[in-house]
């Protein structure tokens, strides 16, 4: 997937794919399914990053991520 791809995605949404929760869903090698809230979408480095429940990113991720929604919110705010 290109960031491309996913700005195209995500600006044609259906509204009733646009609320609610996401989590993220890791499939490992040994067959194992790890899921998480905690998800980051970092653009500018062209990278998703999850973080399982027990690592110690997992709330460091959560709260940049969070960083990244007011940044976005206030950038748009200005432009407006």
């Amino acid at each position: 997937m290109t960031k491309e791809e996913l700005v195209e995605l995500f600006s044609n949404l259906h509204p009733e794919d646009s609320t609610g929760q996401m989590i993220g869903e890791v499939h490992l090698a040994d067959g194992r399914v790890m899921k998480t809230d905690s998800l980051r979408v970092d653009m500018d480095g062209g990278r998703i990053i999850i973080s399982e429940k027990h690592s110690s990113m997992h709330e460091a991720t959560k709260k940049n991520w969070i960083q990244e929604l007011i940044f976005y919110r206030n950038k748009k705010r200005r432009s407006a």
